[in-house]
């Protein structure tokens, strides 16, 4: 990560399954960001698609600034050697083109790519939760459900130089597999749309993204079903979680994503799921991430 020059500012992008983020930095400072619907893309022909994002990035640039480097974050699988998003089952639109040489070339900067679960993390690592983290976790439970390990602020690898897909590990049992071919997978057990889909058969009438906290404190108050749903919520969650500490040993978790919002109505049920006997104990510290929505697309900047 090097700083830019006098004058120019950085873009950052994170490319949800529902919204698609983006950011430009200067000096490390957020000056410009807007965020736009996936789905407004669609209706532009698949080779048009980078062009139509390459203007909207081009229209947050200040008049007297010049971009010097895009990064971009992704839900993945992502090859980050040939530039290419691979995952057409949550992100179809962005999917199977050379997304980084398009946008290099509308742009004229070098662009780089990565997991969204990595951009997470490096921008909560460098500017919100995690700063002076060794060892940090970061979990963003959303469409689905993101995982990064960063290890002295750089991320965990596979052998081949690829991102673990941790957030795709068995936890439980289900009769519908996951995308990835899973059954019990913990994305389809802990992400917002599984606790979205099952407040919705609770109570139909209600638009989750449209209530808060409180909203939904008060709900579990005044109807037990719901109350027990977040705690079934928060024990799936804590499978995960308690699996990843096991392995990787993190002295810090940061949680993000929309379902992370609700985190005080489950978080006695996570902290029930990490319990182990003497000699077993976990690394338990879990905080909130700093950043909000904007940790992927401001830890994407980052990437340069």
């Amino acid at each position: 990560m090097s700083g830019a020059a006098e004058g120019g500012v950085r873009a950052g992008v994170d490319i949800g399954g529902t919204g698609i983020r983006v950011v430009i930095l200067e000096d490390r400072r957020e000056i410009a960001a807007v965020t736009l619907p996936t789905s407004s893309f669609e209706r532009f022909e698949r080779h048009q698609r980078s062009m139509a994002l390459a203007r909207h990035i081009r229209a947050l640039v200040p008049n007297d600034k010049t971009l010097m480097s895009l990064g971009i974050g992704a839900s993945g699988p992502v090859d980050t050697v040939a530039g290419v998003i691979e995952n057409p089952s949550t992100l179809p639109t962005f999917s199977a083109f050379p997304l980084v040489a398009q946008l290099s070339t509308h742009l004229q900067v070098p662009v780089r790519i990565d997991n969204d679960a990595v951009t997470a993390a490096l921008g909560e690592f460098h500017l919100g939760a995690g700063i002076d983290s060794r060892r940090m976790l970061a979990v963003t439970l959303g469409t689905g459900v993101g995982v990064a390990l960063l290890i002295g602020g750089q991320p965990l690898r596979t052998a081949n130089g690829a991102h673990p897909e941790g957030g795709h590990i068995p936890v439980g049992h289900s009769d519908t597999p996951c995308y990835c071919g899973v059954s019990g997978c913990w994305e389809t057990l802990a992400s917002r749309t599984w606790l979205q889909t099952e407040l919705a058969r609770l109570a139909p009438g209600i638009a989750y993204e449209q209530h808060d906290l409180g909203f939904y404190r008060d709900l579990c108050q005044n109807d037990p079903r719901v109350a027990r749903l977040f705690q079934q919520y928060g024990h799936q969650v804590g499978r995960g979680l308690g699996a990843l500490m096991s392995l990787y040993g993190p002295d810090l978790t940061v949680l993000s994503g929309s379902a992370a919002q609700l985190f005080p109505l489950y978080e006695d049920a996570v902290q029930a799921s990490l319990v182990r006997s003497k000699g077993f104990e976990l690394s338990t510290r879990i905080v909130m991430s700093a950043l909000g929505d904007g940790a992927g697309a401001i830890g994407a900047a980052l990437l340069f």
